[in-house]
């Protein structure tokens, strides 16, 4: 079995394949002429999910009928703490994922259509316009004259654009069968809204095609203990996704508080044994990744009766 390592930013890849480094620009042309000679069934590649850099190369060498898994970037930091390594260089950082391929279980990772392209683009500018929005609200209490005429015109223009994309999101969705049927499934959980069901469509395909533990690590909700000897240190969350948890905090509030009547007694029943209420909101929001989980793998749509906390 041949293990592959790729880590990879803009402009150059670094590849550690058979003990040694090769370096190639982030360009089909070259992925195609090194990897033409490589056996495809005897070959695992990981490369971490780095933005937009890394999709060129999980499509050409999907295309070329090689497995590919793409990580997470905590997911090799930790691996490679567990291994002692904490040297970071895109040598090193190459040569992780290489024995995270030997090492680990494989899982390929699909190429995301067009459409759920689309919609991972269009979540997350709507984000960016919500955070812009914001930051022009908070400006208005300061502003007087020329600055705050500019301002509320600068908000009604994010607004409009908001209010577009949003629109642009229901439409992707709405064009694509099995999009829209995972939408209605996610929209069925009491308190998940459309914005809240696109967004994890969008940024997270894998629900439903994995285990709960694995969607709340993805999504960075996966409790992590902080034991040594005797000692119990606090739980903490792991990295994960930070969009993720950054989209669904609001809506769970509501969910928690209100909408979702197996998560607000789950909610409830923190509360009462001390629990702080942003620890109380976190484990609804890891609560709700599992039901979106499960929902989803069983292709049914949400019935309080049907899920116990």
């Amino acid at each position: 079995m041949i293990a592959v390592g790729i880590d990879i930013s803009k402009k150059k890849v670094d590849i550690w394949m058979n003990n040694k480094l090769t370096i190639l620009s982030n360009i089909e042309k070259d992925f195609r002429k090194f990897f033409g000679v490589i056996d495809r069934k005897d070959t695992r590649i990981v490369m971490e999910a780095t933005g937009r850099h890394h999709r060129l190369a999980h499509e050409v060498l999907d295309s070329m009928g090689f497995g590919v898994m793409v990580i997470n970037p905590y997911q090799s930091r930790h691996f490679a703490q567990a291994m002692n390594i904490f040297c970071k260089t895109d040598k090193v950082d190459a040569k992780i994922l290489s024995e995270y391929a030997q090492r680990m279980d494989f899982v390929k990772t699909s190429v995301p259509s067009d459409n759920e392209k689309s919609l991972q683009n269009k979540v997350r500018y709507l984000e960016d316009l919500k955070g812009m929005l914001i930051q022009c609200e908070n400006r208005l209490e300061y502003a007087n004259g020329m600055e705050l005429k500019s301002i509320k015109r600068l908000i009604q223009s994010f607004k409009n654009e908001i209010e577009k994309v949003s629109k642009a999101i229901k439409d992707v969705v709405k064009s694509d069968e099995k999009m829209k049927n995972r939408f209605d499934i996610l929209t069925s959980i009491n308190g998940v809204g459309e914005t809240t069901a696109a967004a994890l469509l969008g940024l997270m395909r894998e629900l439903g095609s994995v285990t709960n533990k694995q969607a709340t690590a993805l999504a960075g909700l996966a409790p992590m203990n902080n034991d040594s000897g005797n000692s119990i240190g606090k739980r903490h969350i792991q990295k994960g996704r930070h969009d993720i948890r950054r989209f669904l905090y609001i809506p769970i509030i509501g969910a928690a508080t209100q909408h979702n009547t197996v998560l607000k007694e789950f909610y409830k029943k923190l509360i009462d044994a001390g629990k702080p209420a942003r620890v109380a909101l976190i484990a609804c929001m890891r609560k709700l990744i599992v039901y979106a989980n499960t929902l989803l793998r069983k292709n049914e749509k949400w019935q309080e009766n049907m899920i116990k906390v």
